[in-house]
């Protein structure tokens, strides 16, 4: 992986809404700008600098296009932390691999969500969604857009 540097406006930034939240998430890379957006949803409601890699989870997710590996991306580390308890670190490997669909191989690193080392923003992040989910490579830099229903 080499340290190439491209002008993106920045890792990630949220947009306003009500019930929910529109995400935009960058990267020089396909795999950076998914990784960002990992962080971008987790950030949402506990701070990922503060999550420690002690445990590893590996993801394997296919699909037919990079829209539907995007939410179903998300939604895999939503159900994570929902069913695991499992709060993401910024420590995250992503490949991904295109033949004829797409296929997205992610090493997780984190721990188990914990209120007093990890914090809580007040928001819950409830479910991925299909709304406003854009994929664009923007000159030499990657965009996401996707929306999570808080």
């Amino acid at each position: 992986m080499g340290n190439v540097a491209c002008v993106k406006p920045a890792d990630y930034k949220y947009g306003e809404h009500t019930a929910d939240v529109l995400i935009e998430a960058y990267g020089c890379t396909l795999e950076e700008a998914f990784r960002n957006a990992a962080i971008a949803y987790a950030d949402l409601t506990y701070y990922t600098e503060r999550v420690e890699p002690r445990l590893v989870k590996s993801l394997d997710i296919e699909y037919d296009d990079l829209e539907g590996l995007l939410f179903k991306w998300i939604d895999e580390l939503l159900y994570l932390f929902d069913a695991e308890k499992f709060a993401i670190s910024r420590k995250i490997e992503v490949m991904i691999e295109q033949d004829g669909g797409y296929r997205l191989r992610a090493i997780i690193y984190g721990e188990t969500y914990d209120i007093n080392k990890h914090g809580f923003t007040g928001l819950i992040v409830k479910a991925m969604t299909f709304h406003m989910l854009e994929i664009a490579k923007v000159g030499d830099y990657w965009k996401l857009q996707f929306v999570v229903d808080i």
